[in-house]
């Protein structure tokens, strides 16, 4: 059996999941959902598809949400369910922050443009790059176009290509294919480049090329793709069929379900330690 690890899923406390849910639809062309919004609702769907684990990427859309929000994800930051940290680049203390998310063993951060209302090049993003890159702690970022949002966008495939030339050691994982709905500049500007890729709610909208998923995968290079859905925005077993309906090797497909990230993560350590 593979070992599967979805980078990409979003979950919320019981009490306001439903709520959010209802608010990130209306917001996002009432695009279907495939699971209540919950923690125990998203481990039951990954443990009925076969998991192994997933991590939670929780956004921070106001700087007095981060302290609080951080401490929430944290005390549910156990094997299987892990989660990354988030922080605001409005915040007046954003590296402070930036400590508590490592202090708190969060496995990271996600950053969102369009939520967050910032361009990768800006120059007040500079001291979270740095940080990072010093501090090895690994950056998910929405890359690309967002459902919810109109254009014009704040990131584009190149801004991600000259944050990782300006900081070589920073590991930055570009979600939704290196930019959803924007892969033509993805394949122009950031394929190849030093920069991770998660396969999150892409597949599908490639339809109109067929092929070209598998393509960019193998373009970018497979040691640099890792699985995610954006659950509950994608169902965990078409995120799996994505991948499984490739012409990559068994070997190839294990390192985007599991390898890749085990690199990164340290997966196989933390599962031994469950």
């Amino acid at each position: 059996m593979r070992k599967i690890f979805d980078i990409h899923t979003h979950v919320w406390p019981d009490k306001i999941a439903a709520a959010v849910l209802v608010h990130l639809q209306e917001k996002s062309a009432h695009l279907p959902v495939y699971t209540d919004g919950t923690y125990s609702g998203l481990k039951a769907k990954a443990e009925a598809a076969g998991y192994t684990a997933w991590m939670n990427l929780p956004v921070v859309t106001r700087p007095d949400q981060a302290h609080s929000l951080n401490e929430k994800v944290a005390a549910r930051n156990h094997w299987p369910t892990l989660s990354m940290g988030g922080v605001h680049p409005d915040d007046d203390d954003v590296i402070g922050e930036l400590h508590h998310v490592k202090d708190l063993g969060l496995f990271g951060i996600k950053m969102h443009p369009e939520y967050q209302e910032f361009n990768p090049l800006e120059e007040r993003m500079e001291k979270i790059w740095s940080f990072c890159e010093d501090q090895g702690m690994p950056v998910l970022i929405h890359a690309g176009n967002d459902v919810g949002f109109q254009p014009p966008f704040h990131s584009r495939p190149a801004d991600f290509a000259e944050v990782v030339r300006r900081h070589p050691a920073l590991t930055l994982i570009c979600a939704h294919m290196g930019g959803w709905l924007n892969w033509g500049e993805m394949e122009r500007d950031l394929a190849g480049r030093p920069v991770y890729i998660d396969t999150s709610f892409s597949a599908m909208y490639m339809k109109d090329e067929p092929g070209k998923f598998e393509r960019l995968i193998r373009l970018h290079g497979i040691d640099r793709v890792v699985f995610g859905t954006d659950s509950p925005w994608q169902a965990l077993t078409s995120g799996i069929a994505d991948i499984e309906g490739l012409t990559l090797s068994d070997e190839d497909k294990d390192k985007i379900f599991w390898g890749n990230a085990d690199r990164i993560f340290g997966l196989a350590a933390l599962e031994a330690n469950g």
